[in-house]
């Protein structure tokens, strides 16, 4: 197979697909028309849908995901779900939240406004009548603190990051203040779920003309839409791994499109979002650069903390993102008149290398995957002038003695594409400047090449978001990047 043209055709043809997400399934299902749910179809996904231990969410067992995607059902059950095969779903769903609530602090991150959400969401299913814990394993403290980093007067604003969770405001939500925060498409922060909630408390038009638009255009209902900027950009950057022209895969119409929408305040996952926001700005600004474009520093200065000389992803988040962090030192090496690039590099430096779990391997705020982060910051360490290969040996030494016998990787219960990807590219990166055996990196690609012809439907979700989310496209980009670079590195394929 022709993975090159396989690239091509992947970025010329780029659709917005998504993995469905059962948190927002679930928020849709809650709303009705004449008394009854507006879409009973969902009702009967989400009873299709529930794993055989009673919970909801995707098929890693990632507790946050399946707790907040578990409440969130069950609610909607309760209120639209008239069924004995309902009121059972309710029941194993209030047994597996009972069992497993005391399990979130396994996970390696928590999930997009968790903090916020959950205490409310548990509180709302305690008032609908269903048997679930008072407790909220210490996150009602946890929203009173995040609360507190955000002015009041910001709290519905469309220009912070938090519009996209203010379904946690419950009852409280001000329908005013909502629909001045609606979006030009309709949406609050082009999430489906906090949308569906604003239509629990006032009809609007706008908003449900949003999720219709949603529910026709995409297969299934998902965490986020859209999404464009954010999945071009990710999927120029997998490819930028496999060390080709990125021109192999483009054209010049799409570089002077993204070179337009990248504004002095930075760039967000879509425009329509209005956000913008340090992951993206960096990852835009590098590839733009590379790709003979100029880029002012201050569009990635304006996501500089100035104190610390580190990168934030959105004003007032509790957790700072290594990768957002490790892309801005990416990018800060095609930027020399970057103010003080130097000391800003080294505190970046400083700051990952601190994070590093175990001495070992990272993990992202953005993916539950510890592969995802470090094959991220093994090559952004490996690859600039400070001259740190020698601190990823550790590193490399974990990654290849967890590939599994079918010669993949997964940090969860089972072997993906997608971590194997990102294990394999930093395999064969590190390769470049100490040798790898040679049957580590034939076996992962060998795996790859087999699961490169399985439906997208076959990949796990991994992406953090409100719920575990699945960007088919950035996986596929990434799946293709490796068997690129194996395929260059070797001169070979599998």
């Amino acid at each position: 197979m022709d993975y090159k043209q396989e690239a091509k055709k992947l970025v010329l043809n780029l659709n917005q697909q998504m993995g469905p997400s059962a948190y927002d399934v679930a928020w849709l299902a809650r709303l009705q028309a004449s008394g009854e749910a507006r879409w009973p179809d969902l009702i009967d996904w989400l009873l299709e849908n529930q794993h055989p231990n009673g919970s909801w969410g995707g098929a890693i067992s990632y507790y946050h995901d399946r707790i907040i995607c578990t409440l969130s059902a069950v609610v909607a059950l309760h209120k639209n779900g008239c069924t004995p095969q309902a009121r059972q779903a309710v029941k194993r769903a209030e047994h597996y939240i009972w069992h497993h609530l005391h399990l979130l602090p396994r996970d390696p991150f928590e999930l997009v406004g968790f903090e916020l959400i959950f205490p409310t969401l548990l509180a709302t299913a305690q008032t609908a009548g269903v048997d679930v814990p008072a407790h909220t394993c210490g996150y009602g403290s946890i929203q009173t603190a995040k609360l507190r980093l955000i002015p009041p007067d910001k709290l519905y604003s469309p220009r912070l990051s938090t519009v996209h969770s203010l379904e946690f405001l419950g009852r409280s939500g001000d329908p005013e203040a909502l629909q001045k925060a609606l979006a030009s498409n309709g949406s609050l922060g082009n999430s489906p779920a906090t949308t569906a909630y604003y239509l629990t408390l006032v009809h609007d038009e706008r908003a449900l003309a949003y999720l219709e638009a949603v529910r026709h255009q995409l297969e299934q209902v998902v965490v986020l839409y859209p999404f464009r900027i954010f999945e071009l950009i990710w999927v120029l950057n997998n490819l930028a791994f496999c060390r080709l022209p990125l021109s192999l895969f483009t054209t010049p119409a799409i570089w002077e499109d993204l070179h337009s929408k990248l504004g002095p305040e930075g760039i967000g996952l879509d425009p329509s979002f209005g956000i913008p926001d340090g992951d993206c700005t960096a990852v835009c600004s590098r590839l733009l650069i590379s790709a003979g474009y100029d880029v002012e520093t201050l569009t990635l200065a304006r996501f500089e903390d100035e104190a610390r000389h580190i990168f934030r992803t959105y004003d007032y988040e509790r957790n700072i993102s290594v990768g957002t962090n490790v892309h801005a030192l990416e990018t800060l090496q095609l930027m020399p008149d970057y103010p003080h690039r130097r000391e800003v590099q080294e505190q970046i430096i400083f700051t990952l290398l601190e994070k590093r779990i175990f001495d070992v391997y990272w993990i992202d705020k953005w993916h539950a995957s510890p592969y995802y982060a470090t094959m991220h910051t093994l090559i952004s360490l490996l690859e600039g002038d400070f001259f740190l290969a020698y601190f990823c040996d550790s590193t490399v030494d974990w990654l290849i003695h967890t590939q599994r016998e079918d010669g993949s990787w997964g940090f969860f219960e089972i072997g993906t594409a997608e971590e194997t990807a990102y294990a394999l590219i930093a395999l064969l990166r590190y390769n470049l400047y100490k040798s790898v055996k040679p049957e580590v990196l034939r076996r992962g690609a060998a795996y790859l090449g087999q699961a490169y012809e399985q439906p997208n439907s076959s990949y796990p979700a991994l992406w953090i978001d409100k719920c575990l989310y699945l960007p088919y496209a950035v996986v596929r980009s990434a799946i293709l990047s490796a068997l690129i670079l194996y395929h260059e590195t070797f001169n070979s394929s599998v």
